[in-house]
């Protein structure tokens, strides 16, 4: 047979298990919270790296402006001297070198005056820079930033055009950016920070950075897409944020910013590394966490299966001694808890059953008594003698015709009682014997006692204890009629009353003191009149008790010279006993 786990075990698992799938729970939950603000930390730290960015951008916008209004007051300063703007322009590309490519201006035919050394040289007419032309006379007081393009001075490169408004001859002044600087800076950021940023234009085309690209995005003539999503269609979503997957699976996050003086977008994008890392960090602490958790779940689960277990050991110990027989068992102990009060129940409990155990023994003792007074009483040789002699004088007075009737009801008494003492009867056999008896009286003091029943129907085969009604009617005949000297009725009355089946002896005699009623039903009582033993009151009264209840047993009720009624109280659900007995006494006749 299997064995099942014991108690302490089960508690010691289920506190495990709960404190443990608490840590597990709160370190889950703890991981998800730091796990969503590291991301939200990151936006926010790419937002401002971004913000930064900006600021410098801005920052060259204004020193490019500066730049061009002052190439623009120069010219118009030294319209007529050639010479001296040459000298100024190239003092202005020198000053700037490290954030333009060139400084120049944009005559009619398209043929330049620059500031860098081969456009000092190379100033000949390129139909390469009439859209820039076209569109700082266009927009006379704007500074017109250009599309990145090739430039064949300057390379890839951007420019800021502006027209110079005053002059005789239409003419612009142009800076271009050099790109290299602005991707130099770019791209200290994307080392230092670990992320891949770039400058866009609002039709998708890369104007810096992405240049060490690993991978991602996918960089092909001058732009980029990332899986299906292309360069114009990311600058066109709405929204900061966008979380995108390349053509292998792999998610990153795209964080995009548009610049404030230039038409361009700043975009990040991560493919997470960073916070991958922090992540990996966090897990460490997080597998420590969960180790520790552990632990600490051993030691609360033994540490309450420890409380519980040994007053749980101590009080099974002392139960299995109980168990054995060993009722001196104390086990109570100091506990203030409920393990306290349950050993100090226990031992209230066992205290009880002490109690009780001395009670039936004393109850068996006073029934085995009362059984052997029956048995003692059942034959009774004085009456059986005064039988016996009434018979003698029957047949000396010629009164031969009663002689059998004697004999026959003292044969029947004698059958009776011989029975079992602690066997009942129905009340109907007890009626039969006390007719024999009153039979043999009434020859025997040659008087006419007349038994009178009123006896319920339903009641005629109700259980009572043998010899139930040969006392009560004794009772009646030497107490209440002094003893066979007068004559007079015996009533014999059975009713239902309640819960209770009352069955009673009632005679019209000298009645009983009340004095002596109490002696007359207690224990082992003195019959003064009679100087003999017979089965008394008492035994009666005490036998129902003890089969019934203290609730149940004899009342006597008298008053004096006129009625004693002795009634016998019976619980009334006695009477389904009569159909489990199979072996009811059966008068012989």
């Amino acid at each position: 047979m299997r064995r099942k786990l014991s108690l302490p075990i089960k508690l010691f698992l289920m506190c495990f298990a709960f404190v443990l799938s608490c840590i597990i729970l709160i370190s889950q939950l703890s991981y998800a919270y730091v796990q969503k603000e590291i991301r939200t930390n990151d936006s926010y730290y790419t937002s401002q790296i971004l913000a930064k960015v900006d600021q410098y951008l801005t920052v060259n916008f204004s020193s490019f402006q500066t730049i061009l209004f002052s190439v623009e007051t120069s010219v118009k300063a030294n319209l007529n001297s050639t010479d001296v703007i040459k000298k100024q322009l190239r003092e202005l590309y020198e000053l700037n070198s490290n954030y333009v490519s060139n400084v120049y201006i944009i005559k009619s035919d398209l043929s330049i005056i620059g500031g860098s050394t081969p456009t000092r040289i190379f100033d000949e007419p390129l139909q390469d820079r009439k859209p820039l032309f076209d569109a700082a006379m266009k927009n006379k007081w704007t500074t017109i930033v250009s599309e990145p393009y090739k430039s064949l001075y300057s390379g890839w490169t951007v420019t800021m055009v502006r027209s110079m408004n005053g002059l005789s001859a239409p003419m612009a002044v142009a800076v271009d950016l050099d790109l290299r600087a602005i991707e130099e800076t770019i791209f200290k950021i994307n080392k230092k920070e670990q992320m891949n940023l770039a400058l866009i234009t609002s039709s998708g085309n890369i104007i810096v950075g992405f240049s060490e690209n690993k991978g991602f995005p996918d960089v092909q003539d001058h732009t980029f897409s990332i899986g299906q999503w292309s360069a114009e269609q990311i600058i066109e979503t709405s929204g900061t944020s966008i979380q995108l997957y390349t053509k292998e699976g792999k998610p990153v996050s795209v964080l995009k910013q548009p610049t404030e003086k230039f038409n361009w977008h700043i975009i990040s994008i991560n493919d997470e590394s960073r916070m991958k890392a922090a992540l990996a960090r966090l897990q460490t602490y997080y597998v420590g966490l969960l180790f520790g958790g552990l632990l600490l779940s051993l030691f609360i689960s033994y540490f309450i299966a420890k409380y519980i277990r040994n007053p749980l050991y101590y009080l099974k110990t002392k139960m299995n001694l109980v168990e054995q027989g060993n009722f001196d068992v104390i086990i109570s102990t100091n506990r203030n808890d409920e393990f306290g009060d349950l050993s100090r129940a226990f031992d209230r409990m066992l205290q009880q059953i002490v109690e009780l155990i001395r009670r039936l023994e004393i109850n068996k003792e006073l029934q085995r008594k009362l059984e052997i007074q029956v048995l003692q009483s059942q034959i009774n040789p004085h009456f059986l003698y005064n039988t016996l002699g009434s018979i003698s004088n029957v047949i000396r007075l010629g009164q031969l015709d009663k002689v059998d009737v004697v004999i026959a009801s003292l044969i029947s008494l004698l059958e009776y009682g011989i029975s079992d003492s602690a066997e009942k009867v129905s009340l109907r056999q007890e009626l039969q014997n006390v007719k024999d008896y009153i039979s043999i009286q009434n020859i025997r003091y040659n008087r006419h006692f007349e038994l009178v029943e009123h006896i319920e129907d339903s009641l005629m085969d109700f259980p009572v204890f043998r010899m139930l009604l040969q006392p009560m009617v004794e009772n009646s005949l030497f107490h209440g009629y002094n003893g066979g000297q007068t004559e007079g009725p015996i009533a014999i009355r059975a009713y239902r009353e309640g819960e209770f089946v009352v069955v009673e002896v009632v005679d019209q005699g000298e009645g009983i003191p009340h004095e002596r009623i109490e002696r007359i039903l207690s224990p082992e009582p003195k019959d003064i009149q009679v100087n003999r033993k017979r089965i008394g009151l008492n035994n009666i009264h005490g036998r129902i008790r003890l089969h019934y209840g203290e609730q149940y047993g004899l009342q006597i009720i008298s008053t004096l010279k006129k009625e004693t009624r002795v009634r016998a109280l019976f619980p009334a659900s006695a009477s389904k006993e009569m159909h489990d007995s199979e072996n009811l006494y059966l008068p012989y006749r």
